[in-house]
């Protein structure tokens, strides 16, 4: 056996194990534990046009994840259960709100798709997370924290002995009217875009993300590996980062799940991976898992 041989089959069987210990079998419980999720982005040659418009010979080498909240307890499709948003409840049945994740990635970009479906569309601002919406994830080092103490201690912070701006843990959202938010958003070196398109019943996001705008080396002082800005590493074939999706369904316009009554129908908000009770959007650790497979996978 050469050395790339056994290279190969010693990576293949830890990304075995790795699996293996994210689910004992496809009927287990064990995939129901936040941060547990595994997704596979396959690599291309022929990358998607980000158009907002989904095609299935663009995307047609990504192995699917559909995501509904039928389980809304419990991973995948979890819905938060949070006692100050009492209008926020999981959705009708999937026609009023369920969606499918694509994934792909060549040597400069990830790239992810996510179709909606969703029986009322809306998208009136003035906020991206309050209208129709998908929130992509991101945490390349795979360490918690980055996003929100960048949120807290960033460098806007006169006070903040060392704020925090990496590229290491993120959120992207776009709404289906196509307006944008990064979290945290005072890192200039997160660098995406995305494209939102209508079609029947729903509607389709595409985001492009450079592999340059991941960082998966953890160097953060709240971890205690507090390194110089420099040192990075953009994801490579055969890692693993930390990844979500989620998708706001704001089905009456106005504040969506941030108003105070109940309205004509319900407001709802399902993530591919995550907890219920304890829901916190920036909770890194909750986030599932996305497998960058090497070519010949």
């Amino acid at each position: 056996m050469t050395a790339s041989n056994r290279s190969f089959c010693i990576h293949w069987l830890l990304l075995v194990g790795f699996l293996l210990d994210l689910s004992a079998s496809a009927l287990g419980a064990e995939t129901r534990i936040p941060g547990k999720q595994l997704m596979v982005a396959r690599f291309t040659t022929k990358p998607p046009i980000i158009d907002g418009v989904f095609s299935v010979g663009e995307w047609k080498s990504a192995t699917p994840i559909h995501v509904d909240g039928s389980t809304p307890a419990t991973a995948p499709g979890v819905v938060p259960n949070i006692p100050d948003l009492p209008v926020l409840v999981p959705p009708d049945s999937p026609a009023d709100s369920s969606f499918t994740i694509y994934t792909l990635y060549d040597n400069d970009n990830l790239y992810v798709a996510v179709d909606v479906i969703d029986d009322f569309v809306f998208s009136d601002g003035p906020l991206p997370f309050l209208d129709d919406d998908v929130e992509v994830m991101i945490d390349g080092d795979r360490q918690p924290g980055d996003a929100w103490f960048a949120i807290i201690c960033g460098d806007f912070d006169p006070f903040c002995p060392n704020p925090v701006v990496n590229n290491e843990g993120f959120k992207l959202t776009t709404s289906a009217g196509g307006d944008t938010l990064t979290d945290p958003g005072n890192n200039p070196n997160i660098v995406w875009e995305s494209k939102a398109g209508l079609r029947p019943h729903g509607f389709v996001i595409e985001f492009r993300v450079p592999l340059n705008s991941i960082n998966t080396i953890d160097t953060s002082w709240f971890s205690g590996n507090f390194r110089p800005e420099s040192v990075f590493r953009r994801p490579q074939p055969g890692d693993i980062i930390g990844f979500n999706v989620a998708v706001g369904d704001d089905d009456n316009g106005g504040p969506s799940y941030f108003r105070e009554k109940p309205a004509a129908h319900t407001d709802s908000f399902t993530a591919w991976d995550g907890r219920s009770i304890g829901w916190f959007v920036f909770a890194e650790a909750d986030w599932g898992n996305l497998y960058f497979a090497r070519r010949n996978e």
